[in-house]
């Protein structure tokens, strides 16, 4: 039998992905209601007055996931916070967990305290932010109850693990009012459990090393955060920490 020839066949092309196509990044007005209430963002609305230094990509996703949560960053419900040149993180109130898990039908109510080593050097779980002299501060714990579960939904984070420093010391209200923030952080952490479908994957600005204020502008030392260089798939261009990749043709 004769053999076919090679000579008709195309010839091979060497496989990769896709270029990336890069899109312009238009300021059209992001409107939606929360409670009955309409809302409206823009990404010169959002650099303007909650996160100067956000890009216009950044400031885009922070609208859109504001939309999508239904979160009004108006009532400082949501934060777009960066750190030098590190990815803006889009943050979450406490009062919006709350507000999540009341409205929710499930909900049966919540507890929440400090754990404390306490004078006769026993460790012991304390309703509330109180811490006595002479007592060691050592975590939060919170249970929160929903409807046909045996058991409540329970939350214990570490003080050390949680708190912020610098030079060694407590920052800001983790060293005026260490109770009531790692109160917090273990509440929206039991909330996050009880009810992912509400409030999964949002996170208070003191969990991050922000503190929650009025603009959540005080970032403080994170701890524990890693930085990762990564390779651009489409480029193979190496981008390190400190570099921000432009994800939208900004010119």
């Amino acid at each position: 039998m004769k053999a076919a020839s090679t000579a008709a066949r195309p010839a091979a092309t060497k496989q990769s992905l896709a270029p990336t196509q890069k899109n312009t990044l238009t300021d059209k007005p992001i409107k939606y209601q929360v409670g009955g209430k309409d809302v409206e963002l823009s990404i010169a609305l959002t650099q303007a007055y909650f996160c100067q230094q956000a890009s216009p990509a950044e400031a885009f996703v922070f609208n859109s996931w504001c939309a999508h949560n239904g979160l009004d960053p108006w009532k400082r419900e949501a934060y777009l916070v960066k750190y030098g040149n590190n990815p803006a993180q889009m943050l979450t109130a406490k009062d919006a967990f709350t507000k999540r898990a009341e409205s929710n039908p499930r909900y049966q109510g919540q507890k929440a305290g400090v754990v404390v080593i306490n004078r006769e050097g026993k460790l012991e779980n304390r309703v509330g932010e109180l811490v006595l002299e002479g007592e060691e501060l050592v975590g939060g714990w919170a249970d929160v109850y929903v409807k046909d579960y045996v058991t409540p939904i329970s939350a214990v984070v570490g003080f050390k693990e949680r708190c912020q420093y610098r030079d060694g010391k407590p920052q800001a209200k983790w060293a005026t009012s260490p109770g009531l923030m790692i109160r917090k952080c273990a509440l929206v952490a039991a909330l996050r459990e009880a009810f992912p479908s509400d409030v999964g994957g949002m996170y208070v600005p003191d969990e991050m090393g922000f503190e929650e204020d009025d603009s959540a502008k005080a970032p403080i030392e994170p701890q524990g955060a890693v930085d990762v260089a990564y390779t651009d798939v489409n480029t193979g261009e190496v981008i390190e920490p400190d570099e921000e990749p432009n994800f939208f043709d900004e010119g």
